[in-house]
């Protein structure tokens, strides 16, 4: 990652089965720090685990441009002695189309034999991606592997480049998975969340086994470069030795589609069609499921498929049930049930046919737990069953049990040994890993709700689970266990317990928006624009490229009237309010590598800012432009902040590009106008 300034004004806000060799390498390699950080090349998306089972699991990684790939694996991490046979790679590219502008390198790899590779869906132009099967492993085995380029050895020799086959089916052991959802923002709070649970399951000494991402992992569109930046480049230390099973959030929906199985999701991820790692074959990556040891998961897409019990995802989850034969059954996907966080799953559509449709068939199947996200809060149920009203959600006689869940408390939930119909089941919405936060109220199913990052973490052993909510300073907040065990008595409760009433603030305090971790500086602080001020400039042509501005005075940012510079003369316009507008250029190499361009910038007091002509943000300013401006508003704060720009997917090219910046005061008398942009970008 680049170091930048950032980071400093960040620090106050931070935070105030393996074996005994294997696990000490373990817990010295998790020290490394989770910072983010870009691909050495020619990788431009590290090495990764996916899909594994007791007897294979895949690796997939990407390339700027081919190369002659290569995995070796093996049971020690000198000792890479077994290969993976080519034929059990597959390789998919990214080529562009006939006609598309593309820099020289990438036209050239336009051969047929190139074109004829399966299709990356929106990955930048001349990536290369490699998805190998090793197979013919023994379950429960660690071994060690490495990509190289033919003979060049591409990662480096070390015990993180390991994974842990899956236990055979049935096996009782000792299980650890993190789940987290909602997290893909490429902020502070998200890198704070995963190193949150990285310290506290190394003062624990147990690691990871697996772990489970219940959607949203690529704000906003889930477009190519958001997964790379906000997502693999954020976890790249937990995802090069363990395996991330995904669920599709509505973020990722808006460039991948559960119908086709086409879209960056699909691209990112390897999961099972054909139940390879146990469970009912779906024939589709939109929903599935696998067995880890004697648990038993189910994914299914919440987004944009069918949920009635007539359709094909509901159909495929009733004969996956009837086949499964674990003591755990959990289920996951992105919309929750019951919420009362940033969304309320009394009044939106897709969360109430979640829980009036596919509820009652789990919890016909004796699912324990269910793990869910899209609202921005951590909540956690009572053991609940029975409740798929369409209209408010209610506690009574749907509570089985209304303690907390604590073993330190008033104790576990206790069900019967199995997988037993209608014993009761804990919603677990863990929304709250990265996204900003945000509650309307409390659902009256809940034990607890926490608005603060974090993530949860399960153990499984034997016949007792443990959840626990490690917030992001790595700190315990919440805890509940269930306990199956005998067949205890079944009972609804009709006056259970009840959370306080919540209380909105009465007046939330805005925070500013976070800037990106991983960043480069296009436009530096201070540096030159092309500036008109005291004077309108005609019409919109000034915004776009190829406008001559040698008539604007070239002059060095910041541009503050109340320091005397070029301001400080009293150059208002002929309107008599004080109006700025700036312009320059400035390169990007590959335009479709950008995540996001954002300015670092401190105004008074509106703003538009334009992108190759193209309006992309603004801040302050109600309607119209220029000498039509209204509705300009009194900034309130001071000071740089961050201000993401919006459509540059669109607008930004390979190049040359020009960025243009009007600013207005909101009065005559404004005495603090001014203007003092970088611009940023997230790559």
């Amino acid at each position: 990652m680049k170091e930048s300034a950032l980071l400093t004004l960040f620090s106050q806000q931070k935070r105030s089965g393996l074996g005994r060799w294997a696990r000490w390498l373990w817990l010295l390699g998790v020290s490394v720090s989770a910072l983010a950080q870009n691909p050495h090349r020619p990788f431009t998306r590290l090495p990764y685990l996916q899909g594994s089972s007791p007897t294979q699991i895949h690796v997939l990684w990407r390339t700027e441009g081919p190369i002659q790939p290569v995995v070796r694996w093996g049971t020690r991490p000198d000792r890479l002695d077994q290969t993976v046979p080519l034929a059990a790679i597959v390789t998919r590219a990214s080529l562009g189309t006939n006609g598309q502008p593309m820099l020289p390198q990438w036209q050239s790899l336009r051969t047929p034999e190139n074109l004829s590779l399966p299709k990356l869906h929106s990955a930048p132009i001349g990536t290369f991606q490699y998805e190998a099967a090793i197979e013919g492993l023994s379950p429960d085995t660690v071994y060690y592997y490495g990509v190289f380029n033919g003979s060049e050895r591409l990662t480096a020799e070390s015990p993180e480049q390991r994974f842990q086959t899956q236990p055979k089916p049935g096996t009782v052991r000792p299980y650890r998975f993190w789940v987290l959802g909602d997290s893909g923002t490429g902020r502070e709070a998200q890198r704070a969340v995963h190193e949150g649970m990285q310290a506290w399951v190394k003062q624990d000494g147990r690691p990871l086994d697996f772990w489970i991402h219940v959607g949203d992992m690529a704000y906003g569109t889930g477009r190519d470069v958001e997964f790379q930046s906000r997502f693999f480049e954020s976890y790249q230390t937990t995802l090069r030795n363990s395996v991330c099973w995904p669920a599709m959030g509505n973020h990722e929906g808006h460039t991948s589609k559960g119908s086709t199985g086409i879209g960056p999701y699909y691209d990112a991820y390897w999961v099972p069609t054909r139940a390879e790692s146990g469970g009912l074959a779906s024939g589709t990556e939109a929903y599935y499921s696998f067995d880890h040891g004697n648990i038993h998961f189910i994914c299914l897409d919440s987004h944009d498929l069918d949920r009635k019990p007539s359709g094909a995802m509901a159909k495929w989850l009733k004969a996956d049930l009837e086949k499964a034969k674990a003591e755990w059954l959990i289920a996951f996907w992105h919309h929750p049930p019951y919420t009362k966080g940033s969304h309320d799953s009394d009044k939106e559509a897709d969360l109430i046919e979640v829980r009036h449709h596919l509820l009652p068939i789990l919890e016909s199947g004796g699912v324990d737990l269910v793990l869910t996200g899209h609202s921005h809060v951590y909540e956690r149920s009572m053991l609940l069953d029975g409740a798929y009203s369409t209209n408010a959600t209610v506690a009574e006689n749907f509570i089985l049990d209304d303690g907390d869940g604590d073993p330190r408390g008033d104790g576990a939930y206790l069900k019967g040994a199995g997988l037993r119909p209608h014993e009761g089941a804990v919603q677990v919405v863990a929304g709250h890993s990265g996204a900003s936060l945000g509650r309307v109220g409390t659902s009256p199913v809940m034990r607890r709700t926490l608005v603060e990052h974090g993530s949860l973490l399960v153990d499984v052993e034997g016949d007792t689970l443990v959840g626990r909510m490690i917030n992001r300073e790595g700190v315990e907040r919440d805890r509940f266990s269930l306990v199956k065990r005998g067949a205890p008595l079944v009972r609804r409760l009709s006056l259970p317990w009840q959370p306080p009433e919540y209380k909105a603030p009465e007046k939330a305090t805005k925070s500013p928006y976070p800037p990106p971790l991983d960043h480069a500086v296009l436009i530096p602080a201070g540096g030159e624009w092309r500036v008109l001020s005291g004077a309108h400039p005609q019409g919109s042509l000034w915004t776009q490229p190829g406008f001559d501005d040698s008539s604007w005075l070239l002059a060095k940012a910041p541009f503050n009237s109340g320091r005397g510079r070029l301001l400080g003369e009293g150059r208002a316009s002929k309107e008599g309010r004080p109006s700025l507008y700036v312009r320059r250029n400035f390169t990007v190499t590959q335009a479709d590598t950008v995540t996001e361009l954002g300015l670092w910038v401190d105004y008074a007091d509106g703003i538009i800012v334009y992108l190759n002509g193209q309006e992309v943000t603004r801040v302050n300013v109600g309607r119209s432009s220029g000498r039509n401006a209204q509705g300009i508003k009194l900034r309130e704060d001071s000071g740089a902040v961050y201000v993401p720009l919006g459509s540059i997917a669109r607008f930004l090219v390979d190049g040359v590009n020009v960025l243009a910046i009007e600013c207005h005061a909101h009065s005559e008398g404004s005495i603090d106008f001014g203007l003092n942009p970088a611009l940023w970008m997230e790559d």
